[in-house]
């Protein structure tokens, strides 16, 4: 009776035995099979008629939306761009030296027009700094009681600072830095004529500087503020500016005398604090009824003496009119107008004008875009993305949309180089947000951009100004379409190794799109020289690849670079019949692949790496259970052996198991490096059956349940 209760215990253990290792084995060969149909159904995807439509010409073919994006495109509104007020906070240097750099005190004219221009809303404050910083106006959220005071406090401003301690000036108004509010876009602009100059000592002056590199710029950097430097001398330390401004995006300028100081001021206040304008055209500029201010800032030519402005009804303005609604505030040099419900119609200016006169102005209908980088380096493209508000929701109706001209004008500075875009559109966008590219940066310098905006019943402006530098790195692109349709992108990265340490550069890739399906990866260094990496779009949408590049260079100044290397829109068009295919178009700044016929042969079916993993890892099991068969096998005909014997046996079989698994994976895996990262944007997240690791496998075989209750202990 007892030797068959123990041959049935045996027979009952093979069973069990036999049961797990089918099943296990069931159940990979089925992941391989669903992976293989995963990867198949992609290939089909990806091998689809497609078209990658030109980001430059986006617009003109816009992406079809799923049903739910159609849903939305039928309401009144979209979600609109969200319009940050500006903070505005300026620090002036009154070091001694500023007698000489700028001996008529032209600092003050400059300031009270800046504070004069500052719209309700935003919040701003005035800090002068030599050997110390002093508050000259309070920094409080700005309105008319502000603007009055901050003009009389421009008075103040004066050259008697014995030392110009620019890092205790930036410490001094990033008071915030561990809590900068989201709810504002803040800007610090620095004017200085000097380099860092804290005392006598020069050694304490060189830590100075090196402390506002290693600490105070990054601190400023990762906070958020923007910092926007003006040079009042090619004396002062031009490179410590230009590394604060190009490290926070802000703007850097030299002013080579101060007779440029309102000019330059202006430039850096337009990037700080961007305002609604219609276009001054031939002495005149539209005002729609949607307007319910406009304020005309005037430069005269020299020799005029007077500003005049005629309302559309022909009623002329010289000076303030309180009846009619109007404010006039002159100086020798320009004319600000402000006037409150201004009559709709075409107003003209009976004056000879200077350039940077500008009308903005208060209105329901607002031009908004997207806000822009202030650097660029050469070849960049600049995406712009805009859309119109009504009393702050997007407008989307086609009718609105459908009417809308668009130009954009592209000026380099101190040059005659420009370039004019016509932005068309054969149907307007859905969402009611227009996306264009400028590719017009092929050289370094700095640039003006200009969107002219005619509604026919309303006219919008708006201007930004970018400055454009050589990169450290060095990107190459381009893209190709295999045999069967597949659309791949590649770069290329480099560096100067004579400037750049590379064995201290890390460079990752941001890959986003309209689908949220967005890939940040870091790439490796290939020959100890190079980066490269691929990817083929798969879904619908627009794509921005983005490149960061962090490090140091060989002189021990940090790296910091994001190449701008691609926006582009990818569409999946579907063909009018099953045979006919659409040949992949690249983007313009791509090399144009050609159409060809698909050939209708059965494309070869690439390795799968994975399942050959899988493939390996299932026969080093298979081979193990059929040890362990054969083991028990023996036990049953045998007899019994000692519970120390099957111990010892389990724990041959752990060991093994977990060295022949690891090794076979190894070898499965142990491939030449690739010669470049290849990005697979797909979404594959298919389960796997964890059998790589010695705990996971006592779980598939659980030997210790498996001894025979009534076998004597021999450890007795």
């Amino acid at each position: 009776m007892a030797a068959w209760q123990k041959a049935q215990t045996m027979r009952n253990q093979l069973f069990r035995i036999l049961f797990l290792s089918g099943f296990l084995l069931l159940t990979i060969g089925l992941q391989a099979q669903a992976e293989d149909a995963h990867k198949e159904a992609g290939k089909e995807v990806a091998n689809a008629p497609v078209v990658a439509v030109s980001s430059t010409a986006k617009s003109a073919a816009p992406l079809k939306k799923e049903s739910v994006k159609k849903e939305e495109a039928s309401s009144q509104t979209a979600k609109p761009t969200k319009v940050l007020p500006s903070d505005v906070r300026v620090l002036i240097d009154i070091s001694g030296s500023m007698k000489q750099t700028d001996p008529q005190n032209l600092r003050k004219p400059a300031m009270d027009l800046i504070v004069r221009l500052l719209p309700d809303k935003s919040r701003a404050g005035v800090w002068t700094f030599g050997n110390t910083v002093n508050m000259l106006m309070p920094f409080k959220p700005v309105d008319a009681d502000w603007r009055k005071q901050a003009a009389a406090k421009s008075n103040a401003i004066n050259s008697i600072a014995m030392h110009t301690g620019i890092g205790k000036a930036l410490d001094e108004v990033s008071f915030d830095k561990k809590s900068l509010s989201p709810d504002y876009k803040t800007h610090i602009i620095l004017l200085t004529d000097g380099v860092v100059d804290i005392g006598k000592d020069g050694v304490a002056n060189f830590k100075e500087r090196q402390r506002i590199l290693s600490e105070i710029l990054p601190s400023l950097k990762s906070a958020g503020y923007i910092v926007h430097t003006i040079a009042l001398s090619e004396n002062s330390d031009l490179d410590l500016l230009k590394k604060i401004s190009h490290a926070t995006d802000g703007v850097y300028t030299l002013a080579v005398s101060a007779d440029q100081l309102m000019s330059v001021f202006l430039k850096i206040f337009d990037q700080a604090v961007p305002a609604e304008r219609v276009p001054l055209e031939n002495n005149g500029f539209l005002v729609d009824a949607s307007i319910k201010e406009f304020t005309a800032l005037i430069f005269r030519k020299p020799g005029e003496e007077q500003t005049i402005i005629s309302s559309p009804e022909g009623k002329d303005y010289s000076a303030t009119n309180p009846n009619d609604g109007v404010n006039w505030y002159r100086t020798d040099k320009y004319d600000l107008i402000t006037v409150d419900s201004p009559k709709a119609g075409q107003w003209k200016i009976k004056t000879e004008i200077a350039p940077q006169s500008r009308i903005t102005v208060v209105s329901n209908l607002q031009l908004v875009f997207e806000p822009l980088k202030n650097n660029l380096h050469s070849k960049d493209v600049l995406a712009l993305t805009y859309s119109f508000q009504e009393n702050g929701k997007t407008i989307i109706d086609p009718n609105f949309l459908g009417l809308i001209e668009t130009n954009a004008i592209v000026v380099k500075n101190n040059t005659e180089e420009n370039t004019n875009t016509p932005f068309t559109l054969p149907t307007p966008p859905a969402d009611g947000f227009f996306h264009q590219n400028l590719n017009t940066f092929e050289t370094i310098g700095d640039y003006e951009i200009h969107v002219y905006v005619d509604g026919k019943t309303f006219k919008r402006e708006f201007k930004h100004g970018l400055s454009v530098r050589d990169s450290y790195m060095v990107l190459e692109k381009n893209s190709a379409v295999s045999e069967d349709g597949k659309l791949t992108y590649s770069y290329k990265i480099s560096a100067d190794e004579k400037v750049v340490d590379l064995s201290k550069t890390q460079v990752a890739v941001s890959i986003k799109n309209s689908q949220n399906n967005n890939v940040d990866k870091t790439l490796s260094l290939i020959d100890g020289k190079r980066w490269e990496f691929s990817f083929s779009p798969v879904q619908e949408g627009d794509y921005a690849v983005d490149i960061h590049a962090q490090g140091e260079l060989f002189d021990g100044e940090k790296l910091d670079e994001t190449l701008h290397a691609d926006n582009f829109s990818y569409v999946v068009k579907k063909a009018a019949a099953a045979s006919s295919v659409a040949a992949p178009v690249a983007d313009a700044k791509h090399e144009e692949p050609k159409h060809e016929e698909p050939k209708h042969e059965e494309p070869e079916q690439p390795e799968a790496e994975s399942n050959n993993v899988i493939l390996y890892i299932s026969i080093a099991v298979g081979n193990l259970l059929l040890v362990a068969l054969g083991y028990f096998a023996y036990k049953f005909i045998m007899g019994g052996k000692a519970k120390d014997e099957l111990a010892e046996f389990e724990k041959t079989l752990s060991a093994t198991s977990a060295k022949d698994v690891s090794s076979t994976a190894k070898k499965a895996v142990a491939k030449k490096a690739p010669e470049k990262t290849e990005i697979d944007l797909s979404d594959d997240n298919s389960a796997h059956v964890p059998v790589s690791n010695e705990d996971n496998m006592d779980k598939l075989f659980p030997l210790d349940s498996m001894d025979d209750p009534n076998a004597p202990d021999d450890r007795n």
